[in-house]
This record gives C-alpha cells, sequence and structure tokens, in this order.
C-alpha cells in the first residue's frame, strides 16, 4: 500500500512539472472571449475582441474603451507613428491619437464590405486595409481618405482579404479561397495573379503571410511555404501532412513559431523553427481556437476564441560544447516523427543522468539513458515503432536538474 501511495505521489509531482512547463497564463481582466487582434509597443498593450482593451504598464492593469460607444467586434489594429487604428467588423475604421483614450470614425472612401477590417499594414508614409470583401485600400499620412487599390483585383473572389504583407519591393496579399495570391510590386499600376502548388498537384491560398528579415513564410491547409524571392515563388517546408490551417506566425530571436489550428474540433498547435524553416519541431497544443500569435517582453502570447494568454519563452540560443555552463535538454528533431526521433542534451560537469519516456498518463515507456555523464553534449534515438501516434512526453533529470518536454508521433 505504501508503494502504491509514493507510486501516486512521484506520478502526481511528474505531471505538476510537466504542467508548469507547458502552463499557459489567462489574462483574465480581457474579459472579451474572442480575441482578433492585439498590439504591443513598449509598455503599451492594446487588445481587440468585442472591445476594446488597453494596457499601459506591459499588462499589470487594463481599461476598456468603446471607440463606437457600444460593445464592437474590434478585428485589427495597428499602431503608425501617434495614430492607433482599429478596424471593425461592419463599422469600419476608427483611429486615436492619443494612445486611445478617445476614437473618431475615419471612413472617408470605405463602404459596404470595405467596412469590415481584416489587416492593415504600412510601407513608408502609406498605410494599406485589407476587409473582408471590400477588397484593397491605401492612405498616405496626414489625409483623411481612403483610395482604392483594387485595380484588376477580381471582385467575385480576391475582395475577401486573408492576410496582407510588404516586403522590400513587394505587397503580397492572399484573397479568398480560390487558390490564388497577388503580388503587387511598389510604384507599378495593378496586380499580378500567382498560385502555389502543393506537392499533390493542386493549389492552395495563405492563410496567413509573415516577413522575417528577408524570407517570407506562407501559412495554409496545406502546410507551411518559404520565398526566398519576396514572393515570387514558394516551396513547401513544413508539416504538409497535418491536416490543419496554418494561421499565423510570431518571431523570437533566431526562432519562429508557426500556429495550426483545427476548427472541427477547437483546438490548435504550435511548432517553431530555429532554421529558417529547413526543420520544424512540436512546442505545444491546447483546446482554444487560435486567432494570431504575438511576441512581447519574453512571452509567447495568442489570440484565441476563450480569450488572451501568455507563456513565458526561454532563449531559442544554444551555448557552445566548450562553454557550458547548465543543463540543456532540446527539442527532439524531427518533431512530428514516425518512428525514429533524436533527442539532445547538454551536461555541464560530470553527473548521473536519467533520460525517460512516458505517456500522456504518467506511464514511463522507455528508459533512453541511465549513466554517469561527463562534461558534453549527448545524442540519443528513440524509436517508437512499437508505439500508437499521440502525444508523448521525454524527461531529463540530473543530480537537482530535472527537464521535460513534448513531443509528437504520427504514423
Amino acid at each position: 500500500m505504501l508503494i502504491k501511495i509514493i507510486y501516486k505521489l512521484q506520478l502526481f509531482a511528474f505531471l505538476f512539472q510537466l504542467q508548469l512547463f507547458c502552463q499557459w497564463e489567462k489574462v483574465e481582466a480581457v474579459r472579451s472571449s474572442l480575441i482578433y487582434s492585439a498590439i504591443f509597443d513598449g509598455n503599451d498593450i492594446f487588445v481587440g475582441g468585442d472591445s476594446l482593451y488597453r494596457s499601459e504598464d506591459g499588462g499589470i492593469s487594463w481599461e476598456v474603451f468603446l471607440p463606437k460607444g457600444q460593445a464592437i467586434d474590434i478585428t485589427a489594429l495597428y499602431k503608425f507613428e501617434d495614430k492607433i487604428f482599429a478596424g471593425t467588423y461592419g463599422s469600419g475604421v476608427y483611429v486615436s491619437t492619443n494612445n486611445g483614450s478617445t476614437w473618431q470614425s475615419f471612413n472617408i472612401g470605405l463602404n459596404g464590405f470595405a467596412l469590415y477590417a481584416r489587416k492593415f499594414v504600412s510601407s513608408g508614409d502609406t498605410i494599406f486595409y485589407g476587409s473582408d470583401g471590400g477588397g484593397i485600400y491605401y492612405l498616405i499620412d496626414n489625409t483623411n481618405n481612403w483610395q482604392s487599390y483594387n485595380q484588376n483585383l477580381p471582385s467575385n473572389y480576391a475582395w475577401t482579404i486573408n492576410d496582407i504583407a510588404v516586403t522590400n519591393n513587394n505587397l503580397l496579399v492572399s484573397a479568398g479561397a480560390s487558390g490564388y495570391y497577388y503580388q503587387r510590386e511598389k510604384g507599378s499600376t495593378g496586380w499580378i495573379e500567382k498560385r502555389i502548388q502543393t506537392p499533390r498537384g493542386s493549389f492552395t491560398t495563405p492563410n496567413t503571410i509573415f516577413v522575417a528579415n528577408d524570407i517570407v513564410f506562407s501559412g495554409h491547409r496545406e502546410g507551411i511555404y518559404r520565398s526566398f524571392d519576396e514572393g515570387n515563388s514558394f516551396d513547401s517546408v513544413g508539416i504538409p501532412t497535418i491536416s490543419m490551417d496554418v494561421v499565423s506566425f510570431a518571431k523570437f530571436e533566431n526562432r519562429i513559431f508557426a500556429g495550426y489550428t483545427r476548427s472541427n474540433v477547437n483546438d490548435f498547435f504550435i511548432w517553431y523553427t530555429d532554421d529558417t524553416g529547413e526543420s520544424w519541431s512540436f512546442m505545444d497544443h491546447q483546446f482554444y481556437y487560435l486567432m494570431q500569435l504575438y511576441v512581447y517582453n519574453g512571452k509567447l502570447w495568442v489570440a484565441t476564441n476563450d480569450g488572451l494568454w501568455y507563456n513565458q519563452l526561454s532563449p531559442s540560443s544554444v551555448e557552445s560544447p566548450n562553454d557550458l555552463k547548465t543543463f540543456v535538454l532540446e527539442q527532439n528533431y524531427p518533431n512530428p516523427f514516425n518512428p525514429v526521433t533524436k533527442i539532445e542534451y547538454s551536461v555541464p560537469q560530470l553527473s548521473q543522468v536519467q533520460l525517460k519516456v512516458f505517456d500522456v498518463l504518467g506511464n514511463e515507456i522507455a528508459t533512453l539513458v541511465n549513466d554517469e555523464k561527463d562534461s558534453g553534449i549527448y545524442e540519443v534515438n528513440f524509436n517508437a515503432s512499437e508505439l500508437s501516434s499521440g502525444i508523448y512526453f521525454y524527461k531529463l533529470r540530473a543530480g537537482s536538474f530535472a527537464d521535460a518536454k513534448k513531443m509528437l508521433l504520427l504514423k
């Protein structure tokens, strides 16, 4: 009986440590259940849901503002110099010049479906605005009216804007679900219609477009695609075997995060890459519908249909083998995997090391290492050919150090 009690206590402690490792904190003061957009700027945070939430102290305290005087869905937020633009779903655009304290309607040139906001971006002194059914508009700074930017953009399907991104020379737009995206070189008079072909030979429309330095990533139901030529062409680089929509990207140091959503079961997954998309590793799985990913103040923030959440990040850089100061357990690679993956860990001094694999109930699956190890970086293979698909955990214990990570087996 005593042995069973000790085992249950150990199991509880193990699961508690995993919970702490993967722990997300909800911002309870942001009471809108559905979060569409956010701005993180210095100590200021603006969050758009059924109202506008503002924090001027990095998220410690919050205020609620209603640009129209009543609850309204704020689907796009953007800061440009001293102006904050709030795009709504049906009432168009509002602007504030006093950090969100008061708002004015800013809809000259917009009507009909152009009042349904999707995204703002800027290039130089020009702001571009994408709508849900009304196409694209632009605004030159210090003017007060929007101008159409829809020249030769097919109105029957390409005016429903999924996302807009700006590169050095191009404006990129994903529109509708037609299998097309559109490119417009700065200064040109019209859009060029383009398509991204999947490995299966079909065509896929991006849900989101993300520019990291000079690389463009696009997220699709068919996985992740990457462009080295400012969006002129894309190649598949990420996890095409999972039928989920890639809906958002975010960047932290040299790490890029990709958020996947499965709408039919209302949950999301997060992957990341440290090598600009050559390989992707599994980070987390949560049961909320993901809208957007953000990185701010060393945290990964997620806008979901269950509020605003954040998770503390650790630096993605790895110390060199000749300057090991701490124990480190790396994310397995590849991840997801089938059926073999590699796990790397670092030991700063002579230590007794254990590396074990557990299922989601805390049952021990395998002992990969149980030996004394000198200072160094080690790599071990894990073969899961006898296991079924699912999430597993691997845990490193060395002296007082303990760490655990998730991995995903897909067969």
